[in-house]
């Protein structure tokens, strides 16, 4: 692939979130390595102004893909269908996720209804219909062999290929470390819990209901972006009880603020290879996630200092992220060497 012209990478313009920084890290990691790659907004993002934060990456934008031979498009999950348009350019899909993939998406509201009767028309019908529109239902998509597969996670790699029936390339991301210098130790609360709301909170209030009442907790919501990286370096516990679609950023995030990451053994949470933390920080999600989360807590939070050191690993990890990151793009784009899994980076 190491004469491909040019690499386009589809995206989200205008959205903070994991995923796009992924797709704006892969472009500058490309152009790093001497390839001609850009950013493409999606048509329905267009108009939305660039994230300012993201300009630390070598990532300009074109105003179209090239649909030619030679030329690689790759394609984030999140806009599968658009990957079809493409005739002669090689065609590659990003999984960033899986929960947040159209393809399946559609599969698991269909398994929620009652009766085989949709309860939400909107959310289980229209999903569906796009995916039979544009060919990609997982039975469609196992027929496919002009697609490049690549995953984010070790639970992404393990799921395409076992859904997919095809052998799926690993091509994680990078924790940007710039903003997270030493914590001062001497303003951490143990007693603190922090977490996303977007991630799992629901069974998060159930734990506080039944919690120790001396614990105390602060959502991560309406921050800025120095008021987060500060609460991560000030709080003891950083909680993660969501579905964890990908490798998720903020445990990450916290780890290497010197906070103690416990996550479910939810999606990417359940993977070693993804989330490479002590058995006991991580949570079964079972009938007795509540009560075993609020009977977790109290018994970390004394010992904490010990915990965290358990970690160490895990932060080591992380900060070696970029490195790995960039022997996955050259694997891929440059060596075409196709396959690798987690442990072939280890």
């Amino acid at each position: 692939m190491s004469n491909a012209r040019k690499i386009f990478v589809l995206y989200h313009r205008g959205l903070r979130t994991g995923g796009p920084e992924a797709l704006h890290q892969l472009v500058s990691t490309l152009r790093e390595l001497g390839q001609d790659a850009y950013l493409v907004p999606h048509y329905t993002t267009a108009a939305t102004p660039r994230v300012a934060q993201y300009s630390i990456y070598d990532a300009p934008e074109a105003d179209t893909i090239e649909d030619t031979a030679g030329n690689i498009v790759v394609v984030p999950e999140t806009f599968i269908e658009d990957v079809f348009a493409y005739k002669h350019a090689k065609k590659m899909i990003w999984w960033l996720s899986i929960d947040n993939a159209l393809t399946f998406m559609g599969e698991r509201l269909w398994q929620r209804t009652t009766g085989g009767l949709p309860t939400k028309i909107r959310e289980t019908w229209v999903p569906f219909l796009r995916m039979l529109k544009h060919g990609d239902t997982p039975f469609q998509m196992r027929q496919r062999r002009d697609i490049v597969h690549l995953v984010q996670s070790s639970y992404a790699w393990s799921f395409i290929a076992s859904r997919l029936n095809t052998v799926p390339s690993l091509l994680s991301d990078f924790t940007p470390q710039d903003e997270f210098g030493p914590a001062n130790e001497a303003k951490r609360n143990p007693r603190l819990v922090t977490y996303n709301p977007a991630k799992g909170a629901h069974i998060i209030d159930a734990v506080r209901k039944v919690c120790d009442p001396g614990i105390e907790w602060l959502p991560i919501q309406g921050m800025t972006r120095a008021e987060v990286v500060s609460t991560l370096q000030t709080c003891g516990v950083y909680l993660d009880l969501g579905h964890h679609p990908g490798k998720d950023r903020m445990p990450r995030e916290a780890a290497l603020s010197g906070a103690l990451a416990v996550v479910a053994r939810r999606g990417s949470g359940a993977y070693f290879a993804d989330v490479p933390i002590p058995w006991e920080h991580k949570i079964m999600p079972d009938d007795n996630e509540v009560s075993a989360t609020a009977a977790a807590l109290p018994r970390l939070m004394d010992n904490l200092s010990e915990e965290i050191r358990k970690q160490d690993a895990y932060r080591s990890a992380i900060k070696a992220e970029r490195e790995r990151f960039r022997k996955e793009v050259t694997d891929i784009f440059i060596d075409n060497r196709l396959g690798k899994d987690a442990y072939d980076y280890m």
